[in-house]
């Protein structure tokens, strides 16, 4: 007869799992936070102006917007650009994040889209640097770092799985749109929250389908987005700077 072997598992090692897990989760929040320094919360990304328009008039146009600008945004540049500079910051691989960092910012369309992202992406910077002066040499490979490029380090550095990165960052985004719509439309904060429950399955929709997009096929076609960005700048009057 056969020897039956009794195995047992560690208890230290699902501990270990779980405090991993629970540690990836508090970073995430950090890193994803609405506190974090970088002045996300001063644009609008021309949400402003559509408001101002009436272009949007009320929650559910909002909530349709902001879809909109999610999926096939997002959803189709700005996600499959950190998918992608992840990777490159893991590998150490400097000269394809140099590239995409320059494509990125080369798809703003208009001069107040480019200005947030490279303005973030400075205060970014200051950041990391308040996080851990080591970062130096890491950040000195980018001349004008991105949004993304400067999200997807601290996601490497804190080693973040990519697509709970993701997610987090989309979060963060769809927050401050809806902040921003609070503070531009008559918007209760319960219809805020109920629009921003509301469009969790398309953040996950969103961070799904960014990791089928194909090299050539990155980019937005959302000409009112440019255009409401565009018009933002001759705006009379301004909360946002863009």
């Amino acid at each position: 007869m056969t020897p039956i072997v009794m195995t047992t598992v560690q208890p230290m090692n699902m501990l270990e799992y779980s405090v991993k897990a629970n540690t990836n989760l508090l970073d995430l929040l950090h890193i994803s936070s609405p506190a974090l320094p970088v002045g996300a919360f001063a644009y609008s990304q021309g949400l402003e102006y559509t408001l101002d328009a009436q272009w949007c008039e009320n929650a559910q146009e909002i909530e349709q917007w902001i879809e909109l600008v999610l999926l096939q945004g997002l959803g189709q540049l700005d996600l499959p650009m950190y998918l992608r500079m992840y990777n490159a910051w893991q590998d150490k691989d400097y000269q394809s994040l140099r590239n995409l960092n320059d494509e990125l910012l080369a798809f703003r369309e208009s001069k107040e889209l480019y200005l947030e992202d490279i303005q973030v992406g400075s205060a970014y910077v200051q950041w990391h640097l308040g996080q851990d002066v080591n970062r130096q040499t890491l950040l000195d490979e980018l001349d004008k770092p991105s949004v993304v490029a400067m999200a997807s380090l601290a996601a490497v550095l804190s080693q973040i799985p990519v697509e709970m990165a993701m997610q987090g960052f989309l979060w963060s985004w769809c927050e401050n749109q809806i902040t921003c719509a609070c503070k531009a439309l008559p918007m209760g904060q319960t219809q805020a929250q109920q629009v921003l429950q509301r469009l969790i399955p398309k953040m996950q929709q969103c961070v799904t389908q960014s990791f089928s997009v194909k090299d050539d096929e990155m980019g937005t076609g959302l000409f009112g987005l440019a255009m409401a960005s565009s018009l933002h700048e001759f705006q009379y009057s301004r909360l946002f700077r863009s």
